[in-house]
Parts: C-alpha cells; sequence; structure tokens
C-alpha cells in the first residue's frame, strides 16, 4: 500500500514512533483518551452553534458556520482514514444507542443551517421549508442506513452459507 500525504499526517499526530504519549500501553490510553474527547466535541460545538446563531442572530453565522466547517471536514478525514484501512464503517445493526448518537450528532446541523436562515429572513419562509425538508431528509436518511446495514447483514449471510 503506497504512503499517502492522510497517513504521513496521521502518523505524525500520532506520534507513533516517538515519545509524546511513552510506552505503548500509555499511548493506547491517550488514544482512548483523545478519542473520547473528539466523540464528546463532536456533539458539543455543533449543538453550542446550532444553539448560539438563534439568539446571536445575523452577525454570528458566518462564524459559527466556520466553526462547523472545521469541525466536519476532520470527521470526514477520520471517516475517509479508517476506511481506506479496511475499517468497515457501515454499522451491522443499528440498536436503539447508535440511532441516538446518529441523530443527536446529526441534528445541530441542521438546526444551525434553518437558525442562519431565520436570522437572515424571519418572516421569510425559507427557513420553514427548510425546517420541513430537514426533517424528512434525516428520516430519509436514517432509513437507508438501516437498508444498507440490512443488506450488509445478507450479503454475509449468503457468503458464509456458500462457504
Amino acid at each position: 500500500m503506497t504512503t499517502t500525504f492522510l497517513d504521513r499526517v496521521v502518523r505524525w499526530n500520532l506520534n507513533v514512533d516517538g515519545d509524546w504519549y511513552g510506552d505503548e500501553r500509555e499511548r493506547y490510553r491517550w488514544y482512548e483518551g483523545i478519542a473520547a474527547a473528539a466523540s464528546m466535541q463532536w456533539i458539543a460545538v455543533p449543538w453550542a452553534a446550532a444553539i448560539m446563531v438563534w439568539p446571536l442572530g445575523r452577525p454570528s453565522v458566518l462564524p459559527l458556520a466556520i466553526v462547523l466547517v472545521f469541525m466536519i471536514i476532520p470527521m470526514w478525514i477520520c471517516n475517509l482514514y479508517v476506511r481506506r484501512r479496511r475499517v468497515e464503517t457501515l454499522p451491522r445493526s443499528w440498536n436503539a444507542q447508535r440511532v441516538f448518537w446518529g441523530v443527536v450528532g446529526g441534528i445541530p446541523y441542521a438546526v444551525f443551517l434553518v437558525g442562519a436562515l431565520y436570522a437572515f429572513d424571519p418572516a421569510g419562509s425559507t427557513w420553514k421549508g427548510a425546517a420541513v425538508g430537514g426533517v424528512f431528509g434525516g428520516v430519509i436518511g436514517l432509513v437507508v442506513q438501516v437498508a444498507q446495514s440490512r443488506r450488509k447483514r445478507r450479503a454475509e449471510a449468503l457468503a458464509v452459507d456458500e462457504d
């Protein structure tokens, strides 16, 4: 496998051959802590932006949008990196916890968008349409994810039966 720029950035950031995080056991604990902090930030920061745009209004839209963009890009890069490392990112099944965190993680982006539209035209109907569209889009996205998981489980079951 060729080493990409992303591979080099991740290796440098994780400091695998260095001493930033100590020995292997200590490094593993640091990685767990970093992952826990990141997953909390992935929820807290978008929710903060989604809530703050409503009372702060129009002047807050651009700075908060920049924060959200800088929040979601590393999440996409993380997903891309692990997929390139052949880590399956599609869940095998959807339980209540996975649905809850998926919804809690996705809703603030929609709430922010609706709030930003409201900040620019509170009397208009664009923000109302975006709110309705966001609900439909979220439900459709969840249904598609569940269907893909089911399709994956069926394909795995067929592969096992053929062996």
